[in-house]
């Protein structure tokens, strides 16, 4: 072979985890929720960028269809993340759709100096209940 090439992993180092959830709106409207776990306190570029693939990769799996708001749970992360990590998948940015943030209650005041004040809240049920009412407006 005339040029070389140096083999790499798409893997990446880090403890965090996550789960996934999808919920359902009585009109059948896909909220994906995600939920994120990290012990240690300090964040690697590995961290973030586990987050941010996650998350994109989330927000346009087909469930036979795309989910249209999700709920990111960082409630689990135990160090704090600032606005330079992209949480949020561009493509519901771009599209307007429903997000929430769920943070623990003592770092709200904190996420609200540079997340959407709106997308913030400290319970699921109160992420759900706000995206549920949002999206049923539309409909009936």
């Amino acid at each position: 072979m005339p040029y070389k090439l140096q083999a790499v992993s798409l893997d990446l180092t880090t403890d965090v985890t996550h789960e996934c959830y999808l919920h359902y709106t009585r009109d059948q409207h896909m909220i994906g929720v995600m939920k994120f776990y990290k012990e240690g306190y300090q964040l690697k570029w590995e961290d973030l960028e586990y987050i941010r693939r996650r998350t994109e990769e989330f927000s346009v799996m087909p469930y036979p269809d795309c989910i249209v708001a999700m709920i990111v749970d960082i409630r689990d992360v135990a160090p704090f993340i600032d606005q330079d990590v992209p949480i949020i998948p561009w493509r519901l940015v771009d599209e307007e759709c429903p997000i929430r943030i769920v943070v623990p209650q003592d770092r709200l005041e904190f996420y609200s100096g540079f997340f959407e004040p709106t997308w913030l809240t400290s319970s699921i049920d109160t992420a759900l209940s706000e995206i549920r009412t949002f999206m049923d407006m539309f409909v009936h």
